[in-house]
């Protein structure tokens, strides 16, 4: 059931497409004289790409429509070659990377021409159809132009379709390979289709224009000329070499008709039609070829220049114009030259156009390769999918609360998405080891605070740290409840040691630090405790000291840190001291409280101006 509704869906797709292909090959885009771009195959291309063999039949389609349409089965056979040649590519190669969508098929169409579609050409159009070597390289590069550049719009069709699909499945996102090569071919070959279009349409305007003005001159002598000067003109106009008759009273019976070359102008009238489509449209002119079933590539060659008096003067408001009988002249002249111009620029633009396609598919392929390397895009594909295959769900987000420091969304080209993917990945392994190195954080800190329990010590001065100053101080307090003996709280701090560490450094700062607390230790009583609280900040608890007592202790101190000298190296500076004091209130003082009126007297000698010692 499965099998028979994906039949039917592709069934459908191979009549879409069919009919895309038959009507693009029948709406031909003129390019320059004898060169029409037939788009139809490209649908042929898309068909391939998207449904494999049974994109074949569409191919076929476009060959049958061409073999009408030109009369000639070398195009057609040629077309199918080419159809198949791409066929046995995708068939065999197509499991080597995105054989599809990597954009080599239009290097391998190319490929075609050179190694089946040029020798075929030439054996079936110069040994059988009797055509010489320029005619056939003619022949020839027009159909491979039309064979590429047909390739080049069906596999940028097929882009287009999967970079619409790659919005539902990412599956479908495009190689940057494949964007790359359609995106320099077309910028290359799409403006030079414009430019040798609207070239080849300004010379063949001028060479008509010019054509017509010829004519109607020889015309109006016609017409105006009276019993035997018109027998006089088709004297001088054969005496002068040049090809050109004309018929006198076309529509008229009337004695006066008259034909320059009866013969020419009964065969033109019974052998000859005006050609549709060949040169544009001009009042008064038209182009007549021979009418024949088979296309010959010399049918333009031998065609005539029509030109009609009367339909040219149609809307002059002249005595000749009003003059039907007299007006009703007919020139004709063999278009030989005038083809000929027009086909040798023809040929100019196609080979032109040639040059550009080949130049444009190196300069695409090769700008990929750089790509590929500046990426290294073969290995990112071989990682990413290592990287599925390797337990995928080890590299997701495994704790619940993380999210990823910088979302990264994708797009439709593949490679970008695996550049994504990848990026995803370490960005999710990134995250957990933030979240890894937050917890280990916290337990080195944790460690720490029971290293500084075990180890009470201070590495720079040798004095107490933080926690051994609330240890000593919480038992201090409780011999003092007991005894009812006093006690005091000096807070210490350095002037301005934020400016000394910046201008001198941080060793000389240390230097500092270490010459205040041997200042402390030649004063301090062994029961007293001097601990280092900050960075540069000291408390000493005083046991058995009272007010006064500690308030002189804090003059002392601040004095000869005063007339202290700091030497470090060839450096020496002096520093200062602010001291802030507090004593004991029994029944209302703990730790903290004993700690926190020290540090607000020490606030206090900070604003009035530091360098001094302040009692709580």
């Amino acid at each position: 059931m499965i099998f028979n509704a994906q039949l039917r869906r592709n069934g459908i797709q191979v009549l879409i497409l069919s009919l895309c292909a038959v009507g693009f090959n029948l709406l031909q885009i003129n390019i320059a004289f004898g060169l029409d771009l037939l788009l139809g195959s490209g649908f042929g291309v898309l068909a391939l790409l998207l449904l494999g063999d049974m994109g074949l039949l569409v191919g076929i389609s476009a060959s049958l429509v061409i073999w009408t349409s030109h009369a000639n089965s070398w195009f057609a056979l040629t077309a199918m070659g080419e159809s198949l040649w791409l066929w046995a590519y995708l068939r065999f190669f197509g499991d080597q990377g995105d054989c599809r969508g990597n954009g080599r098929i239009i290097i391998v169409d190319i490929l075609f021409w050179f190694v089946i579609g040029a020798p075929a050409a030439f054996l079936l159009l110069g040994v059988f159809s009797n055509l010489d070597p320029a005619k056939v390289l003619l022949l020839v590069t027009r159909q491979a132009l039309n064979g590429s550049i047909s390739t080049a719009f069906g596999f940028s069709l097929y882009l287009l379709i999967r970079i619409a699909g790659a919005r539902a499945d990412r599956s479908n996102a495009v190689p940057i390979h494949g964007v790359t090569i359609a995106s320099v071919v077309l910028s290359a070959i799409l403006p030079a289709l414009i430019v040798s279009s609207m070239s080849a349409g300004q010379l063949m305007k001028f060479s008509l224009q010019g054509q017509v003005e010829r004519l109607e001159v020889i015309a109006r002598q016609v017409a105006v000329a009276r019993g035997a000067d018109v027998s006089m003109i088709a004297d001088i106009l054969h005496d002068s070499g040049t090809l050109i008759e004309f018929e006198r009273g076309h529509q008229s019976a009337l004695p006066q008709r008259f034909q320059s070359n009866p013969g020419l102008f009964k065969a033109l009238s019974q052998a000859h039609s005006p050609e549709i489509g060949a040169m544009p449209q001009v009042r008064g002119l038209e182009f007549l070829t021979a009418k024949s079933s088979a296309t010959s590539p010399n049918r333009l060659i031998h065609g005539y220049w029509w030109f009609n008096l009367a339909k040219a003067s149609m809307d002059e408001d002249s005595v000749l114009g009003m003059a039907v009988d007299r007006s009703d002249v007919i020139v004709v002249e063999p278009a030989r030259a005038v083809v000929q111009q027009l086909q040798a620029h023809s040929s100019r633009i196609m080979a032109i156009l040639a040059w550009i396609l080949m130049i444009a598919v190196v300069v695409a392929e090769t700008l990929a390769q750089l790509l590929a390397r500046q990426f290294n895009l073969s290995n990112l594909r071989v990682a990413a999918q290592a990287e599925c295959l390797e337990a995928p769900e080890q590299t997701r987000l495994q704790k619940p609360g993380l999210s990823r420091l910088w979302p990264l969304k994708t797009g439709w080209i593949r490679d970008l998405n695996q550049i994504l993917g990848l990026l995803d990945e370490r960005n999710d392994q990134i995250n957990i080891l933030r979240h890894e190195l937050q917890s280990t954080a916290l337990k080195l800190e944790t460690s720490r605070a029971k290293v500084d329990v075990l180890n009470p010590i201070d590495s720079l001065t040798g004095c107490f740290n933080k926690h051994e100053l609330y240890r000593r101080l919480d038992f201090e307090l409780q011999r003092c409840n007991r005894d009812r003996s006093d006690l005091s709280c000096l807070c210490i701090e350095v002037d301005h040691f934020n400016q000394i560490r910046d201008s001198y450094g941080s060793t000389m700062a240390d230097q500092v630090l270490i010459d205040i607390v041997a200042e402390f230790q030649a004063r301090v009583r062994t029961t007293d405790c001097l601990c280092r609280s900050g960075a540069a900040e000291f408390t000493l608890v005083l046991p058995m000291c009272s007010g006064p007592a500690a308030a002189g202790l804090a003059e002392q101190f601040r004095r000869a840190v005063e007339s202290r000298v700091v030497a470090l190296a060839d450096q020496q500076i002096s520093v200062t001291i602010s001291i802030g004091l507090s004593c004991l209130r029994r029944g209302n003082d703990d730790s903290e409280s004993l700690i926190n009126r020290a540090q607000n007297a020490l606030y206090r000698a900070k604003i009035e101006g530091r360098n001094r010692s302040v009692t709580a």
